[in-house]
């Protein structure tokens, strides 16, 4: 039985799928299946798929689903995987050779980590690499759920190695967001309410960044954030109101500074005063808000 089971799903994405499939064959360590979830494509996946499994019948389970989403087609491949280990990989991403091995040493030297993961290189469509955002250290690893929740740390998928037991503890993807976003910090998040995360600093995946990808959604992230906010700090809750209104003013600035780059000054400014008003204490908000009105006034 394999070690780590690779969770790779593959919705209309068969330019990019051999890509990920190989890079997946290349690892250094060699303990995996991968589980391949073609989610109702309609270009090559089939085709690529079947060909890869015939290749590599000892390593590459495949399995066809009706179209339901990025959650539900992980929550298939965890469903049917065997190993102690997931990692994921979605189908237009890329690992490094030393991805694999780099995490499950870790996992298998400290049994109080749940996650691991490590850092990307971005790359666009033609396999351009491009700008990489980057968090503080300090918000990547150790018990860091408030710092995932307050998205000043960010675990990235293709990096994300953890183990099949905090499936069965916390539960998988939530399907609810399954179209929204946000489904893999939800899982973070839950895994990091009872489990250490670790922070590999070293870049051990391509992760690719698309007009289409589901963060360029503005309204559909929105959407998942709310939830996400409810879901762990409802509003009748005494005790997490602080956190939610923090997490709600990030909310509100993020989404005033993707309307002022649009130059939408009148939508920022109220963005910004959505931000205020549930943290007064939201020093950007304050600045960016006073450079619409600068802005406005032509100044």
């Amino acid at each position: 039985m394999a070690q780590v089971s690779v969770i790779i799903p593959s919705y209309n994405t068969a330019h990019f799928l051999p890509q990920a499939i190989e890079s997946v064959l290349a690892q250094t360590y060699r303990d995996f299946e991968i589980i391949l979830i073609n989610d109702g494509s309609t270009d090559a996946t089939s085709e690529i798929a079947e060909r890869y499994t015939k290749q590599h019948p000892d390593k590459i389970r495949y399995i066809s689903q009706d179209n339901q989403g990025l959650a539900k087609a992980r929550n298939t491949g965890i469903r049917h995987s065997r190993a102690s280990y997931i990692a994921l990989l979605d189908a237009d991403d890329v690992w490094l050779p030393c991805r694999l091995h780099e995490g499950i040493k870790i996992l298998e030297k400290d049994p109080s980590v749940g996650l691991v993961h490590g850092r990307v290189k971005n790359i666009d469509a033609q396999n351009r690499e491009i700008a990489t955002p980057s968090c503080p250290r300090w918000a990547l690893q150790g018990h860091i759920f408030n710092e995932l929740f307050m998205r000043r740390g960010n675990i990235i998928s293709p990096t994300a190695l953890f183990r099949r037991s905090c499936c069965d503890e916390v539960g998988g993807f939530d399907p609810y967001l399954t179209r929204l976003g946000c489904e893999d910090r939800d899982l973070w998040l839950r895994i990091a309410q009872k489990y250490k995360i670790t922070y590999i600093d070293r870049i051990i995946a391509y992760y690719r960044v698309t007009t289409q990808s589901m963060s360029h959604q503005l309204d559909r992230m929105m959407q998942a954030r709310l939830y996400v906010i409810d879901k762990y700090c409802p509003e009748n809750n005494p005790h997490t109101l602080k956190l939610r209104r923090r997490a709600l003013a990030k909310i509100f600035r993020d989404n005033g500074d993707e309307f002022l780059l649009k130059n939408d000054l009148i939508t920022a400014r109220q963005e910004y005063r959505k931000a205020i008003q549930n943290n007064p204490w939201t020093f950007w908000a304050w600045i960016n808000g006073l450079k619409t009105l600068k802005a406005g006034w032509g100044l």
